[in-house]
């Protein structure tokens, strides 16, 4: 299987993100009802993801609407779509804040693959800097991808 990623973002509410190299398509049984691709797949969020990448600590609030612990650092979700609601905490010093200005959060459609482990991070956009009403200074990212073995 080809480990590039397909990463395309729009908007939804606040914004789409998927992650995906193939669509969570309907696969023939034996019987020949058709059934979702089984498995689950991790999304991982560290302290520290690589700032010389412009990436930033991430949090997630929310999963398909589920409020979950901002605590958590690992959620390992079944293959397929969800929805995520990813906050950013940028410490960059050229980023300077007023109380309530800033739209620190995005609500995206993350398609989780079957037996990966997606690195996810807030990527802080330089040139936007300014642009804190519409959250478009920053932009959830996935910043590192691997293989794991994942049984829910």
């Amino acid at each position: 299987m080809n480990n590039k990623l397909f990463l395309s973002a729009a908007l939804l509410m606040s914004m789409t993100f998927s992650v995906s190299a193939q669509e969570n398509t309907p696969v023939a049984e034996p019987s020949g009802q058709a059934a979702t691709i089984q498995g689950c797949g991790e999304i991982v969020l560290y302290n520290k993801p690589p700032s010389t990448r412009n990436m930033h600590f991430a949090s997630i609030g929310s999963i398909d609407g589920q409020t979950v612990s901002l605590k958590s650092r690992s959620f390992n979700l079944s293959a397929g779509k969800h929805i995520i609601r990813v906050q950013e905490h940028i410490t960059e010093a050229s980023l300077t804040r007023r109380r309530g200005e800033a739209k620190n959060y995005h609500l995206i459609e993350f398609v989780v693959e079957a037996n990966k482990k997606y690195s996810l991070g807030a990527k802080y956009i330089r040139k936007n800097r300014n642009k804190f009403a519409t959250g478009e200074y920053w932009a959830p990212a996935v910043w590192k991808t691997s293989d794991v073995e994942c049984s829910a």
